[in-house]
């Protein structure tokens, strides 16, 4: 019900807005003025997508209004930028291609949005859960002498629709419609055992830990005690599910493979003149349950593969068994002059289109293991072989080659426990600036 609150105003705000913007710029509401009707459908379509997106219609958000005020700017530059693109691809065949008219359309949206998200939604929000008695009922887990610190959290916080009860005093799988944990452990292992033990399946779990802060992810929605609140529901995946996600791998890849191949060409030539050796490098991955398959890749490297192999793998216990970013494993001299281009952009990982529809991959998921990274796991570590890797996921959007094993290793396992079809769109879509941006790169 909340997000059909905030769905309902943002389509207020977006038809006030555009009628505003016709009167001011043309000094008329004329069903005459051209592609007036297909940009009316256009923008009421396309903003609330991208408002989904941003994770906008998360109520939660409410608990930092300087944050969620943050997301609202991003979130429309965005979507002028979409505009803008749209209209010069398509010549403005169904859009206003009036400059002043667009500028006014979106500066009164953010005034009308956040005045209403500020000041109406608040008091909308509050009133539907005190009233009608729909707070969602957490079982409280964790230490006791922070109870009352989440409880007088959510009780200044009644836009969020949460209260809190002891573990104690109720069943969690019948007298609590979600779980809320306060985690002070300080291993990621131990926070992943800790999750895994308190998640029920088709339930929200919310979870309070210092942790977090090492993640550098935008799933936070508050913080309690300086400690990042996220949250995460154990979505059990349909054989219908399955099934679609699978036709989509086919679908993307091949489209994908289609389109980018004059630029193979163009690459596979580039490669070929920079350095002796194969255009396409050939490595074993571990797969879901561990099997191993082929992956491909443009080679970025000079080809002294079984000797560099071999320092890789000393260096990589390292990386595993302490605090090293992943980054420092490589050495910047075995990396070719295309092949920094390459993996600066990403471009090198784009081969394994081809893992994807042979079903090795798919589109999202944990990052693939190599064989010897796979043989110094962590017990808690072997949970990341439960899915088929992708080509993108959590760690390649937030952490790439920055991040510590047991960090990146989270994140993978977070995902798992969290995926839906609508968190691998946003971790598509979030992929692109990524690359774009070369974060974390190396």
């Amino acid at each position: 019900m909340p997000q059909l609150i905030l769905l309902f105003a943002d389509f207020i705000s977006i038809t006030a807005s555009f009628l505003l913007a016709l009167l001011l710029r043309f000094k008329c509401i004329n069903p005459q003025i051209a592609n007036l009707w297909s940009t009316f459908v256009f923008l009421l379509f396309t903003t609330p997508v991208i408002f989904y997106f941003y994770n906008l219609y998360n109520h939660y958000l409410y608990a930092q209004l300087g944050r969620l005020f943050y997301k609202l700017i991003n979130t429309l530059i965005f979507s002028l930028i979409l505009y803008v693109v749209t209209g010069f691809a398509t010549k403005f065949y169904f859009l206003i291609d009036s400059r002043i008219f667009i500028i006014i359309f979106y500066l009164i949206l953010l005034l009308l949005t956040s005045l209403i998200r500020f000041v109406l939604i608040p008091t909308i929000l509050k009133f539907y859960f005190l009233t009608t008695k729909r707070q969602t009922v957490c079982n409280y887990t964790g230490p006791e002498e922070f109870y009352d610190t989440v409880k007088e959290f959510l009780e200044e916080n009644p836009v969020l629709g949460l209260k809190i009860v002891p573990e104690k005093n109720c069943n969690p799988k019948e007298n609590s419609d979600a779980t809320f944990l306060y985690s002070i452990e300080s291993d990621f292992g131990e926070l992943y055992k800790e999750i895994k033990s308190k998640i029920i399946p088709g339930r929200q779990i919310h979870i309070i830990s210092d942790l977090f802060n090492d993640l550098n992810i935008d799933w936070e929605w508050a913080k309690i005690s300086s400690h990042p609140v996220y949250t995460i529901r154990l979505i059990k995946n349909s054989n219908f599910i399955a099934i679609l996600q699978r036709i989509i791998d086919i679908i993307v890849s091949l489209f994908f493979l289609i389109v980018l191949s004059p630029l193979f060409l163009i690459v596979a030539i580039a490669v070929k003149l920079d350095s002796p050796g194969p255009i396409i490098y050939k490595q074993k991955r571990c797969g879901r349950d561990g099997k191993e398959f082929t992956l491909y890749k443009f080679r970025s490297m000079y080809f002294n593969n079984e000797e560099n192999q071999k320092k890789r793998e000393i260096e990589y216990y390292d990386y595993i068994h302490n605090r090293t970013t992943k980054g420092k494993i490589i050495d910047t001299t075995e990396i070719t002059p295309v092949g920094r281009i390459l993996r600066r952009t990403s471009i090198d990982e784009f081969p394994q289109f081809l893992n994807v529809l042979k079903g090795e991959m798919t589109l999202v998921g944990p990052r693939p293991a190599l064989p010897y990274e796979v043989k110094y796991y962590k017990d808690w570590h072997k949970e990341r072989l439960k899915a088929k890797p992708g080509i993108t996921g959590l760690w390649q959007v937030y952490g790439r080659g920055n991040m510590p094993c047991d960090s990146s290793i989270f994140l993978d396992l977070i995902y798992i426990l969290n995926r839906s079809f609508t968190l691998d769109i946003k971790l598509i879509f979030k992929t692109i600036p990524a690359v774009l941006l070369g974060k974390g790169a190396y």
